[in-house]
């Protein structure tokens, strides 16, 4: 989703910052809207501002577009996020022309160009097999994206990949630690077992149900504990940077780093 590994199999090997030129025009895409038409999967994913540029475009809020099946959640990278829903074409297309076009999602107005992460930062490159435009003309990359903040906003999606990696550290290691007491508790003897029942209290459980019934039953507690964790480190995600809806008419920097705050003091919590 974030990072493209061996790009220079898709692309024509160049990276590109915003100010460079690259082959991209194509004559407004006239007669054509081949990528929109396509199955994409799940690949035009939503940042927090695309969201709210959704919401300003359409009006409706993240809940009313998932039911509307514009919209679906899946796990991409480990983590549950909304993307357009395309398995049979974006449903803001119509005859065959995007009726979101000045709100339409940042992957949408990369294409074909995509991003490639160093560090904190990113670069451009240009995709040589996906557009079915084969005379493309140079044009500004800055120019294509038409974000008029393009600074702010390229700042904006690097500290969202930058907290996209945090979450699932966050996620990873939840697992890991739960995986590392499962396996703890599987290789205990029955006396060091009877042990850590006194410690954690549960020696009357430890004696009703037997030493292997009670060390089944407290391994399966800890994955669904782990689990639980995670389920409720990606709702709280889903909730702050999507479902909470954005006020339109306010800075979306100022909205999305107020909830970059609460999100983090929330997750430390879980």
């Amino acid at each position: 989703m974030l990072r493209y590994e061996g790009f220079k199999d898709i692309s024509d090997g160049r990276l590109y910052d915003a100010e460079d030129k690259a082959l991209l025009g194509t004559n407004g895409c006239k007669d054509c809207s081949h990528c929109c038409e396509s199955d994409m999967g799940h690949s035009i994913v939503l940042t927090p501002y695309d969201m709210y540029q959704l919401t300003r475009g359409t009006g409706k809020s993240f809940d009313e577009l998932l039911v509307s099946f514009h919209l679906e959640l899946s796990m991409i990278d480990d983590v549950v996020l909304p993307h357009l829903k395309m398995d049979s074409g974006c449903k803001f297309l119509e005859e065959g022309r995007c009726t979101i076009h000045q709100y339409r999602p940042g992957i949408c107005r990369l294409f074909p160009l995509g991003r490639i992460y160093e560090g904190d930062t990113f670069k451009y490159f240009l995709q040589i097999n996906e557009c079915l435009k084969t005379s493309r003309t140079p044009v500004r990359i800055s120019d294509w994206l038409g974000i008029e903040d393009l600074e702010e906003n390229s700042a904006n999606i690097s500290k969202w990949h930058k907290f996209l990696k945090y979450e699932t550290k966050r996620i990873h290691e939840i697992r890991e630690m739960a995986g590392y007491e499962v396996s703890r508790l599987e290789g205990l003897e029955e006396k060091d077992l009877m042990d850590h029942a006194t410690a954690t209290g549960d020696i009357e459980e430890f004696e009703e149900k037997g030493a292997e019934t009670y060390r089944k039953d407290k391994m399966e507690e800890l994955t669904e504990e782990a689990e639980y964790r995670v389920k409720e480190i990606m709702k709280t995600v889903l909730r702050i940077f999507y479902m909470d809806k954005y006020d339109t008419e306010a800075d979306f920097y100022q909205q999305f780093n107020a909830r970059m705050k609460q999100c983090l003091a929330d997750i430390r919590h879980i």
